[in-house]
């Protein structure tokens, strides 16, 4: 044959062993029986497709143009035009009229269209010239508009399980006449990520390697062909939010065990670190908040280290800060807060603000009544005064008691039990040493909590110390000669 004959080389694997048919598809039956019941009616709604690589969008897709007996046309999303989209629309309308015959028309990664040309999507769909066959790995309640949306089935599929995987690489060694260790299946299927193409090419490369020695197909091989691909499917797609959320939850829920498992997991799949960093400054300042407002700083900084570090060292203050936000005390108020204050100002019409809260910096504010009545707090804190509109004085956004130092208030229940741990401390000795991890311990609190309650009691004068602390109730005239050298604790 000429070297410049006919012949194409051989497809890849994958596509060699792609299903005739949608019972030769694995591990999607609900997908499968939803397109069954479709195809008995003999018509098919607009679709697409969403899942992760591998797991048969794809394949679905093309079938259901040969059982329909309907002509097939495909683009991708990543190549084709507003023109491309018009031509094969003009095309579906012509092969209607001309022989009744309908089109389908698969667009494989959808989601790369841009609004302009989904737009353009839209009155086709309305009108029916051709059917919508799409395929994509993101969201499409992201990557989609709502009116596109609106007019399609959505169809989700799920990763493939490890051993729906091991059934299709037993099928093809079998097809095909290979041989391979059972260990080396078992091991390709497990680390592929649920993703039955990615399975088919490692088999693949690992078949040439193989036949290279004349030996079957083991587990060195198949090891030297997949590497880190079992986490390489989180930073694709749907995946890549659902790990953000389930990092975000674990440290909302104070697991610092999951936290850093999710944290591993992101950097492993190649996220971009400062990605996950900003997780962290989000979930300090809305989980943990005023609790803790040390929490967004060791997560600022961390961002700071990212950037100036970048990785591998990056890791280390990322772990750090995913420690510290997942330990710390937790407190949405401020999101609480912004909410029911949001709430409010859109249900109903804007107040007019308090006059004497008005600018009055300029000439004839006075006479306007603006700023008059103000009184300043620095000069008469004792003074109270309204300061929210007037109809809405009722309102309360914030809880109350808070203070104003930046930490929860230290409930007094608590504060009277950490007075009767430090008593007990007192009756043995007339200093003592006061741990504050072992205070938490043994109160079953949270540290900065028990920090409070110390500071608290400082600035009561309930306890001074002098290198070590002593209950100021507890002096003895010894003591008292000792007076002047005692001061306020700084925690």
């Amino acid at each position: 044959m000429s070297l410049f004959g006919e012949s194409t080389p051989p497809a890849p694997l994958a596509e060699r062993l792609r299903p005739k048919s949608l019972d030769q598809v694995l591990g999607q039956s609900r997908a499968v029986s939803m397109l069954e019941a479709f195809l008995a009616r003999g018509t098919m709604p607009h679709i697409v497709f969403w899942g992760p690589p591998g797991t048969g969008k794809t394949t679905m897709s093309r079938l259901l143009a040969s059982l329909l007996d309907w002509e097939g046309r495909s683009i991708n999303a990543s190549s084709a035009s507003v023109k491309d989209i018009r031509e094969l629309a003009a095309e579906a309308r012509n092969g209607w009229q001309q022989y009744e015959r309908r089109t389908l028309v698969f667009i494989d990664e959808i989601h790369r269209l841009n609004k302009g040309q989904q737009d353009v999507l839209l009155p086709i769909l309305e009108a029916g010239t051709f059917v919508l066959a799409g395929s994509t790995t993101e969201n499409p309640y992201f990557s989609l508009n709502q009116a596109l949306r609106s007019r399609v089935q959505l169809i989700q599929l799920e990763p493939l399980g490890p051993d729906t995987i091991l059934e299709g690489m037993q099928g093809a060694v079998a097809a095909l006449g290979l041989e391979a260790d059972p260990e080396a299946l078992q091991w390709v299927a497990t680390r592929t990520g649920g993703d039955l193409r990615l399975a088919f090419t490692v088999l693949e490369s690992a078949s040439m390697i193989a036949r290279a020695t004349d030996e079957i197909i083991t587990l060195d091989h198949v090891t030297l062909c997949l590497r880190q691909t079992q986490v390489s499917g989180d930073r694709k797609g749907d995946n890549h939010y659902d790990l953000a959320s389930a990092f975000q939850k674990s440290l909302r829920g104070s697991d610092a065990n999951a936290a850093i498992y999710y944290l591993v997991r992101f950097l492993e799949s190649g996220e971009d670190p400062l990605f996950v960093a900003r997780r962290l400054l989000v979930t300090a300042a809305e989980d943990v908040g005023n609790a803790d407002p040390q929490a967004l700083v060791v997560a600022g900084h961390a961002f700071r280290a990212v950037q100036v570090l970048g990785l591998p060292e990056g890791r280390i203050p990322l772990a750090q800060a995913a420690l510290y936000v997942a330990r710390a005390p937790k407190s949405n108020e401020a999101v609480e807060a912004l909410g029911k204050a949001a709430t409010l100002i859109r249900n109903r019409r804007l107040d007019p603000i308090p006059p004497h809260l008005r600018d009055s910096h300029y000439k004839g504010a006075k006479d306007l009544g603006h700023g008059v009545g103000y009184v300043y707090s620095h000069k008469h804190p004792e003074k109270s005064q309204i300061f929210l509109p007037e109809e809405i004085a009722h309102e309360q956004f914030v809880r109350p008691g808070k203070r104003a130092q930046g930490r929860e208030e230290v409930p007094a229940e608590l504060l009277e039990r950490l007075l009767e741990t430090l008593r007990a401390k007192q009756a043995e000795a007339d200093h003592f040493e006061i741990e504050a991890q072992v205070l938490a311990e043994a109160l079953d609190v949270p540290e900065p909590v028990i920090r409070a309650g110390l500071n608290l009691l400082v600035q009561k004068g309930q306890l001074t110390f002098k290198r070590v602390f002593r209950l100021a109730e507890a002096e003895t005239p010894a003591a008292k000669e000792q007076e002047t050298e005692d001061k306020p604790a700084e925690e």
